[in-house]
């Protein structure tokens, strides 16, 4: 007799069964019972800890909470873990518990739900079932990762848009699903230019963008009102917000009147001052929270759940330790239920680790690539398409078997 440690993704748990020839019905009833689930709940009553804990214990499940709640006031973070079978029997238990145990019970409910992420963008859908790629290209003359399309239109002698077209032709050939068009630097230390400025770099290129790209979506970097205001009606369709509508906050009002997309970034300070000692407490839990915050601002303003992306800002305002710990614990913002964009590509974290230039950055933006699609990245913004989209195609394959 042998036996084996086996592999606990429910896909694969699935196929043991069948091999073994369980029944259908035996598997429709037991695999439930074999995916396991953690969940974190912030800023419980102990009241309402202690219920949560016995409902949980009643139904197979348990909870794990601070010791003094017990036997004090005080409030309390909880862990909730058990099974899937167990969790949806807690869920029943939930709504009709006090305190804030019922909207508890609606969100975990609403995690549970097994949902396929998509966006809806000016009557066009978005699936993403699998990991999208976002090209990048920076009509810039000071782009940290030396693409600047401004610097390289200058050098060739040719119109800024020339250069453009040529870049992107390549990158839709390679797969890329979005482009993202930024044309002022949001590089460390970088100082913002005038609306004008920033107008008269961008405007050429998506004009010519558009009409040659009917069907792919272009994204516009900008925390501007009058900037997005035009790029939407020269054919943007997401506006992706290093300043998540904090700046400008009107741009919410254009992103609803014209159903395009937002991409909500978390950054600490502005590109002038956020790698000035950035400190965090818990950096998960700060861009977490500043995250739902501004989600609930633009569902407030009567922007859809199908619009809203968001982006734990890799490199703005963090530290080597906080881009790894976000990179690692991607998975802890699924609670917002929203698809999840992340910008890795050539980070100055990767060349930290690896002491690489910027142009040596490749292998190593891969490699965090990779890790971030494992984690529930949906949307990665990258320089190098064809590698990027390979690599995922790599993923996407091996975790089909």
């Amino acid at each position: 007799m042998k036996i084996f440690p086996l592999d606990l993704e429910r896909k694969r748990i699935k196929e043991y069964m069948e091999e073994i020839g369980v029944d259908r019905e035996g598997i429709k009833i037991m695999l439930p019972k074999t995916d396991f689930r953690i969940f974190k709940i912030d800023k419980l009553s102990s009241y309402a800890a202690n219920i949560l804990k016995q409902e949980a214990l009643s139904c197979g499940a348990d909870v794990a909470i601070r010791r003094e709640s017990i036997f004090r006031r005080v409030q309390t973070t909880a862990l909730v873990f058990g099974t899937l079978s167990q969790l949806k029997k807690l869920i029943e238990k939930l709504v009709k518990q006090p305190f804030e145990l019922r909207e508890v019970s609606y969100k975990l409910e609403e995690l549970l739900k097994e949902k396929k992420r998509s966006l809806f963008l000016k009557n066009r859908h978005l699936l993403l079932d699998k990991p999208c790629i976002c090209g990048i290209i920076n009509i810039t003359f000071d782009s940290f990762s030396g693409d600047g399309i401004l610097a390289q239109a200058q050098k060739e002698r040719k119109k800024p848009q020339e250069v453009v077209l040529r870049k992107v032709e390549k990158m839709v050939k390679e797969g890329a699903k979005i482009i993202d068009l930024g044309a002022e630097s949001s590089r460390p230390f970088s100082k913002p230019i005038k609306e004008e400025e920033e107008l008269r770099r961008l405007i050429p290129s998506l004009e010519v963008l558009r009409k040659k790209f009917k069907d792919i979506f272009i994204s516009v970097d900008t925390y501007k009102y009058k900037v997005a205001k035009e790029a939407i009606s020269y054919g943007a369709d997401i506006i992706n917000d290093i300043t998540a509508l904090r700046k400008s906050p009107q741009i919410a009002s254009l992103i609803k009147k014209y159903n395009v997309g937002c991409i909500l970034m978390h950054m600490k300070g502005s590109p002038q001052t956020m790698q000035i000692r950035p400190v965090y407490k818990d950096v998960i839990r700060e861009i977490a929270e500043f995250l739902e915050e501004r989600v609930d601002f633009c569902l407030k303003k009567g922007i859809k759940k199908e619009q809203i992306i968001v982006d734990p800002g890799i490199g703005f305002g963090k530290r080597l330790e906080d881009n790894l710990r976000i990179i690692n614990r991607l998975d802890e913002f699924k609670f917002l239920n929203l698809p999840v964009f992340l910008g890795i590509s050539r980070k100055s974290f990767i060349g930290k680790i690896l002491h690489a230039k910027v142009e040596e950055r490749l292998t190593g933006t891969l490699a965090a690539l990779i890790v971030a699609i494992l984690k529930g990245a949906n949307i990665l913004r990258v320089h190098d398409v064809k590698e990027a989209v390979e690599a995922i195609k790599i993923v996407e394959v091996i975790r089909r078997f």
